[in-house]
């Protein structure tokens, strides 16, 4: 009879990306400077990072914190600017790109509580849109995140009664069961692509809402979940930035001269769907790397302390360009 273990359902991000990187051409992972980068962070003793207080919604609701935690990443996707960055300033500080959404979307919670419900996101004016994210400017398919807020505010009032509690409990305290329901039943969240004739799941933004979803809540309360090792990294291209600095991604000539010049990645290219799939699977065998080091760290802790990273350190190289909603 097998085990509680064995019968877990497993996530099907891990078996397509390393499927997509049993066959890619234009990314290689380098597994000696994987092994490098955990004897580095094992004498280091590397923690994975709090959760950020200081640019997240504080509350003792969890309605509150869930209503703000999945209309925070319903926008969490393509930050990069060829032009001048989206920024906002806030308590003598300057932030851009998630933390700058973050913290400007704190402030709307603070100071409209009525209107920090998924009654009034499914209706929202763009006026108000953009007022929430001080106008705006700089921050690349402003109006498309203005109608995912708007449909995803609809699914939830018409499912849940535009209650965040039920939507999540649901899930059963599982992630199997919350990813793939976030990823069918959210708009814009069901992250997947084709390569080689075959559906490849990457599921970025459903993952990280359920890691956000975690963490919002201190693991507690309707933020309980049994199966935490389910959740993969969250491909985006800040930490594909980090792991070519690190020179454990080696990219083909033709794709290094591609991003070095700033030319657009299609979305769903097999350039651009190959860097995806070896950021995950550069994360397991990070993860694995540590384990044997006596490391414990579940995969979106990996991606946690590897995007902290990629944020504070200052990096030479530059990351791909891909207009998306995904990441």
């Amino acid at each position: 009879m097998p085990t509680a273990a064995h019968s877990r359902p497993k996530n099907p991000v891990r078996a397509d990306t390393a499927f997509v990187m049993r066959f890619a051409k234009s990314v290689r992972i380098d597994r000696e400077r994987i092994d490098r980068l955990a004897d580095e962070w094992a004498a280091a003793k590397m923690l994975p990072p709090a959760w950020m207080n200081d640019v997240h919604l504080e509350s003792r609701d969890p309605v509150r914190l869930l209503t703000y935690a999945i209309v925070l990443d319903s926008m969490n996707f393509c930050f990069w600017s060829k032009e001048r960055k989206w920024s906002v300033a806030s308590r003598g500080k300057t932030y851009s790109g998630y933390l700058a959404l973050a913290i400007s979307l704190k402030r709307w919670f603070e100071e409209h509580p009525d209107r920090a419900t998924f009654a009034y996101f499914s209706t929202m004016p763009w006026k108000d849109f953009r007022e929430m994210l001080r106008g705006g400017e700089g921050l690349l398919l402003l109006r498309r995140r203005w109608q995912i807020v708007r449909s995803v505010g609809r699914v939830m009032m018409k499912r849940y009664g535009g209650d965040p509690v039920v939507f999540v409990s649901s899930a059963r305290r599982k992630f199997s069961i919350l990813v793939p329901k976030i990823a069918r039943e959210l708009p814009s969240f069901n992250d997947r692509a084709e390569y080689r004739g075959r559906k490849v799941a990457i599921l970025k933004r459903a993952q990280i809402l359920a890691g956000d979803i975690w963490g919002i809540l201190g693991g507690k309360g309707p933020g309980v979940f049994d199966d935490l090792d389910y959740l993969t990294a969250f491909a985006d291209y800040k930490l594909p930035q980090f792991l070519r600095e690190r020179d454990i991604f080696i990219y083909t000539p033709s794709l290094e001269k591609k991003i070095a010049r700033g030319t657009l990645i299609a979305a769903g290219s097999r350039e651009e769907v190959e860097i995806r799939a070896a950021t995950v699977q550069a994360v397991e065998y990070l993860k694995d790397a540590l384990a044997r080091r006596g490391v414990r760290r579940h995969s979106f802790q990996v991606d946690w302390i590897l995007w902290i990273a990629s944020k504070r350190d200052a990096l030479s190289v530059p990351h791909h360009l891909t207009r998306t909603v995904f990441y």
